[in-house]
């Protein structure tokens, strides 16, 4: 089976359902508000959706008080990545390497920059070129702010 990348340009909703319910929470209803400035990028598996992400290029939605520490970094040129997923059924298979590879190679010049929850993404993220600008010291949840750019 071959796997396409393909930019979404049209409706959205394919990608929106596979996100996790608490996720489409966040932007489907704030969707119209960002589409003119973000673009949605798949990996598409027999015409469907297997894996995906949005890069935001001025603004995302559900910004924390820490994140929005960081909102200069958009005046700086850098593009904001949310909502990467991978389908459960194709996990373990590499998609969001390849997928954030992809997206890199679009622009080799962009700068990228991303928020994590979870410790556990660290590492993953610093294995594909990402390093660590920040961190939250609030006791409720811990952010990091996460820096990608070609040397």
């Amino acid at each position: 089976m071959t796997i396409k990348f393909r930019s979404l340009e049209k409706d959205p909703t394919q990608f929106f359902n596979i996100l996790p319910q608490d996720w489409q929470q966040i932007i489907v209803p704030n969707w119209e508000e960002f589409k003119d400035s973000a673009s949605i990028y798949v990996f598409k598996e027999n015409e469907a959706i297997i894996a995906g992400g949005i890069v935001f290029k001025s603004g995302h939605p559900n910004s924390t008080d820490f994140e929005n520490k960081y909102n200069y970094l958009y005046d700086e040129k850098y593009y904001y990545i949310g909502f990467l997923w991978v389908i459960p059924e194709k996990r373990n298979q590499q998609l969001a390497s390849k997928w954030l590879s992809k997206v890199h190679s679009l622009n080799t010049n962009q700068k990228y920059w991303l928020t994590i929850e979870e410790a556990s993404l660290q590492n993953f993220y610093q294995k594909n070129g990402y390093k660590l600008l920040a961190e939250s010291n609030t006791s409720q949840s811990k952010e990091c702010i996460l820096t990608y750019r070609i040397k």
